[in-house]
């Protein structure tokens, strides 16, 4: 299963819809507290997290998901500077970033 977490409608919709052409299972969230609340990754799951999302902070939420007993393969998504990603991942730093804008064989790199 692939997971994707990013709050703007059309980042979140083109991933989906990519990977669906792809004929891949995903379920994208809005923001970490749906995430939360309504997913059960798994190991063998994949977690695209924007860094910057409204509510709990993708840096959070994969700090959160790090820290499961099985925690999924976790993917950070930002179109930030890269001295913030690195600031806003400092205990997660072995998380992979895939940078804004998007291309499609970043993303399948880790599926």
């Amino acid at each position: 299963m692939i997971y994707i977490v990013e709050d703007d409608v059309s980042v979140r919709d083109a991933i989906s819809r990519m990977f669906e052409s792809l004929d891949l299972y995903c379920t994208a969230f809005a923001d970490g507290e749906s995430f939360l609340s309504h997913a059960s990754p798994r190991v063998d799951d994949i977690v695209f997290v924007d860094l910057h999302l409204p509510g709990l902070a993708g840096s959070d939420l994969i700090e959160k998901m790090a820290a499961l007993d099985e925690a999924p393969q976790i993917v950070a998504i930002s179109g930030q500077p890269l001295w913030k990603i690195e600031r806003d991942l400092p205990k997660i730093s072995p998380t992979p970033v895939v940078r804004k804008p998007l291309k499609e064989q970043d993303l399948l790199a880790y599926v």
